[in-house]
């Protein structure tokens, strides 16, 4: 099982900057686990939760009356991150079904960071909405993240990086967020817009960043994406990736009162 996130509370000035015209975060204070939703971009409805300790297991409690505060914020379905084994099965004790399933893999020291790799930017100010808008294009409107979301990605681990790869004629045509905690590392979010596709990008950013974890001599990688995702999954492997035998796995649910 891969060893859950902590938020941190830094923000960058990249991801400070890209607020306009996203909804301001609902911070969540009924229950006594602290978390905070956001409203998902399109459907001011639904939220995502953010639970600040990611180490922690909220009970089934915790999801109930989050969804009744949400429910007092005019919201109707709440969405949960990615949640662990034990995680879920207090997820579904409160009700929520299941919508996606994730699979898991790890990567451990030393890292094959010998494939060629074109040059990578870092993000700049003010550009989260640019890669929002690739994720958009990815990964659809169902799973896609708005930039405040990808800002949230980054300030999800004590120590993260942003790259950025431009193509011709597209400007910025892929992205990655990965993250570091002690010594594990975590490929959180990677992105390639379609129309760059099949150019080597996606490669080429996961070993920019597999070079970075090991400067910070990470000893362990963690991935995961969608089970159906063939292509990320065959890339992950290309890179010595391997399947764990836990499973993430998504959750929704009505926010009732």
């Amino acid at each position: 099982m891969c060893p859950a996130l902590r938020s941190s509370r830094r923000t960058t000035d990249a991801v400070a900057t890209t607020r306009a015209g996203v909804t301001d975060p609902i911070v969540l204070r009924s229950a006594t686990l602290p978390a905070r939703a956001r409203r998902v971009q399109g459907n001011p409805a639904a939220a995502h939760i953010v639970v600040f300790d990611g180490a922690s297991v909220p009970a089934a409690e915790h999801w109930r009356r989050w969804g009744e505060e949400l429910a007092a914020a005019g919201v109707t379905t709440m969405r949960t991150g990615a949640l662990s084994p034990r995680q879920a099965a207090q997820a579904e004790r409160a009700g929520l079904v299941c919508i996606q399933e994730l699979a898991l893999l790890d990567l451990s020291a030393p890292f094959d960071t010998t494939r060629r790799s074109r040059r990578t930017r870092r993000l700049r100010r003010g550009e989260l909405p640019v890669l929002a808008r690739i994720d958009d294009a990815a990964f659809g409107a169902r799973w896609s993240l708005d930039g405040a979301m990808l800002g949230d990605v980054c300030n999800a681990t004590p120590v993260h990086r942003a790259r950025v790869v431009d193509h011709a004629p597209h400007g910025a045509a892929g992205f990655l967020i990965s993250g570091r905690a002690a010594r594990a590392g975590y490929i959180q979010r990677l992105a390639v817009h379609p129309d760059a596709q099949r150019a080597g990008i996606g490669s080429d950013l996961l070993t920019d960043s597999l070079r970075w974890l090991t400067r910070a001599r990470v000893s362990r990688v963690f991935v995961n994406t969608h089970v159906d995702n063939h292509a990320a999954l065959e890339l992950y492997r290309r890179h010595s990736f391997a399947l764990m035998p836990d499973r993430l796995r998504v959750f929704e649910g009505p926010c009732v009162r």
